[in-house]
């Protein structure tokens, strides 16, 4: 072949290639529209993968279902085609999802939930395991432990090779989607599902990682669950030998669910955070200052507890284990500027000012409700006899708020903890004091880490907060100051919380972070509900999700004071001193830190820049890294007009071949050519 003729060929190579590229951008379009997507995702621990997953992607016929009976119907029609099923949040069970997934004909569901899908709380079940996390807990071992959710699916529990996303009309973009796909399994309705072209759905859903948690960190195939848990006391001098006694107050500040970039866990877990919130800024009034009391108060907000307790494990663990800074050779460099250790690689050493010999007492704040059919507050303890005179502390203060607190235990049966953060503090000291205050005796919320644990009623849920913050704090305001002179013990009694504050957070934290309380810790707007999902932790550069963020900045401030007098300005961290924070344009000095939070079962080897799983008996949670999801919706002809279409096309493709071949071969007759 001649150069020229090499240059013409490649010419027309290149021509060919952008031309299609430029008619793929052009039709797309016209074919496809992308829909906004909020996946079921595919997680995993030691032994097995958890969610959902699609090797292929694949496409289906929009079907609706409302009812069991359709599902029969739908099971029992011979319509020949493949179907993506939408039916309401109450039918996805795992019977539906395996009788739908065996049936051959599905090919992904889209699970839809609004006002009118919401099922009554005596009708729904929690998705979680009928134990949460009894495997890591301080029961773990008792075959007859108290089982807390015994009507749960365990839908979050399983794994499925089925993309499932859902359909939630939240906000604009979430509605805009909604309103396409209903409106488009409509127009199937209309022709009964067999006069094509029908609407049809295309999903991908390719989760990289698989089999296990060990498995997929050695590839490097996921990450693990986690992120920043938050400690924080108005104690600025505290150090490991005072000799005084430690109260911690805690609560956690995630929650799960299937959909997880829609979880917000309004009774699971948020109710339990804004209470924590709200009793530190009512102590933040107490008549003598908290760093004057006989005992500290630590606020601890965890992340990563609805799996298997990692945050607070992870913090017991490192205030009670000794700290080793060799400051050795690493994989990579240390990813924080001035770190007072490079291995293991640690921000700050302030949690070793924490001693866990000196702990005394737990109150923990758990799903406290929605406001919505509560039934009043109950104080759990696992050991009576040692808990329960902080119980009756908090049944004395409520007497004093009108708002119902009591021992979880009266009924006569010792049912002990449920799921809670307390445990990882008892396995540690069985002798401490601890009692966690849940809005339910003996059953769980039936919206218990579930997505539709995404409302409230705010006026009823800020009257149960604001009494259970008040007596909190005058229990707590007692229990640290108890022996000090001059009355001071008692001082707390007119100690309040704030009402007005907690309805703010609560209406902040779940449906509007960019509310006008918001905007006064963060430059923040147009942002509606965010994702109370604790998401990944990495090493190599860890950052805080928006709820950790706002917990550092709210404790630091409420338990700090001014770095100078009068007050430094500041917009960020870098316009402070060191040592110092930046919380509400204020320059702060604050004992309040955020502390790493990943299960113990995982280790970060640093020496090899490696993840691995140490101890497979402890939460080892990890997420699957993914190809971005994708769910789009477009038309589709019949399976016969599919059938006919492909025959002409090979038709056609041969019947271009054999005119090429033939006009070759009259060129080179015709002209004489090679």
């Amino acid at each position: 072949m001649t150069p020229m003729r090499l240059l013409v060929w490649l010419v027309g190579i290149w021509v060919a290639c952008v031309a299609g590229q430029d008619m793929g951008s052009t039709v797309y379009p016209m074919i496809y529209t992308n829909l906004y997507n909020w996946p079921c995702t595919r997680l995993l621990n030691s032994t097995s993968t958890l969610g959902c997953q699609a090797p292929h992607t694949g496409s289906g016929v929009l079907y609706l279902v409302n009812s069991q009976s359709d599902i029969d119907t739908f099971l029992q029609t011979s319509l020949d085609d493949s179907f993506a099923i939408i039916l309401p949040y109450s039918l996805l069970t795992l019977d539906n999802i395996a009788t739908l997934e065996n049936s051959g004909r599905v090919t992904g569901l889209l699970v839809q939930w609004g006002t009118s899908q919401v099922p009554s709380g005596a009708s729904f079940r929690s998705p979680d395991s009928v134990n949460p996390n009894h495997a890591f807990g301080l029961y773990a071992s008792d075959p007859n432990a108290y089982v807390w959710n015994q009507q749960a699916t365990e839908i979050t529990q399983a794994s499925f090779n089925l993309p499932i996303f859902a359909i939630e009309p939240f906000d604009q973009p979430s509605t805009q989607v909604y309103t396409t796909i209903m409106q488009a399994v409509q127009d199937n309705q209309e022709r009964n599902y067999v006069n094509y072209p029908l609407q049809a759905v295309d999903f991908n859903l390719m989760m990289w990682a698989a089999v296990n948690a060990e498995t997929c960190l050695r590839r490097g195939w996921c990450l693990p669950v986690g992120g920043m848990s938050v400690y924080s006391t108005p104690s600025s001098d505290i150090q490991p030998d005072d000799q005084k006694p430690i109260v911690v107050l805690s609560a956690a500040m995630d929650s799960n669910s299937l959909f997880r970039d829609l979880t917000v866990g309004v009774g699971s877990s948020l109710s339990g955070l804004v209470t924590l919130l709200a009793v530190a800024d009512a102590l933040s009034r107490s008549p003598q200052p908290l760093s004057q009391a006989n005992k500290h108060v630590l606020f601890t907000a965890f992340t990563a507890e609805p799996w298997g307790f990692a945050g607070s494990q992870r913090f017991l663990q490192d205030i009670s284990s000794p700290f080793v800074c060799t400051n050795g050779s690493r994989a990579s460099a240390c990813q924080y500027d001035d770190a007072p250790c490079t291995l293991p690689c640690v921000q700050n050493l302030a949690f070793k000012r924490l001693n866990a010999a000196n702990l005394d007492t737990v109150l923990e704040f758990g799903s406290i409700g929605t406001g919505v059919q509560d039934i009043g507050l109950w104080a759990h303890v696992d050991d009576p006899s040692v808990s329960g005179d902080l119980v009756q502390q908090l049944v004395s203060h409520n007497n004093e708020t009108n708002v119902p607190i009591q021992p979880a235990y009266t009924d006569g049966v010792q049912r002990r903890l449920p799921p809670s953060s307390a445990m990882s503090f008892l396995k540690k000291n069985p002798k401490l004091k601890a009692a966690v205050v849940t809005g339910y005796q003996k059953q769980m919320n039936s919206y218990y880490n579930s997505d539709i644990d995404d409302q409230m009623n705010n006026q009823a849920l800020t009257t149960t907060i604001c009494g259970l913050a008040t007596a909190s704090a005058r229990t707590v305001y007692d229990n640290v100051f108890a022996g000090a002179p001059n009355g001071t013990a008692t001082g707390g009694g007119n100690l309040t919380a704030n009402c007005n504050l907690i309805s703010e957070l609560l209406d902040c934290l779940s449906a509007n972070f960019s509310c006008a309380y918001m905007q006064q810790f963060f430059n923040v707007s147009g942002i509606g509900r965010i994702s109370h999902y604790s998401s990944v932790y990495t090493f190599n550069n860890p950052q805080p999700q928006d709820i950790p963020r706002f917990v550092l900045s709210y404790l630091g401030l409420v338990n700090g004071h001014a770095g100078t007098q009068p007050p430094k300005p500041c917009q960020s961290i870098a316009d402070c001193p060191s040592g110092q924070y930046c919380f509400r344009q204020q320059c702060t000095v604050s004992m309040t830190y955020y502390h790493p939070a990943y299960g113990t079962g995982l280790h970060f080897d640093e020496t090899r820049g490696q993840m691995v799983v140490a101890d497979p008996t402890q939460p080892t949670f990890t997420e699957s890294t993914w190809d971005e999801p994708s769910m789009r919706i477009f038309l589709v002809s019949s399976r016969k007009q599919q059938h006919i279409e492909l025959v002409v096309g090979i038709l056609w493709t041969l019947g271009s071949v054999a005119v090429v071949f033939a006009g070759k071969r009259f060129v080179k007759k015709r002209f004489k050519t090679e």
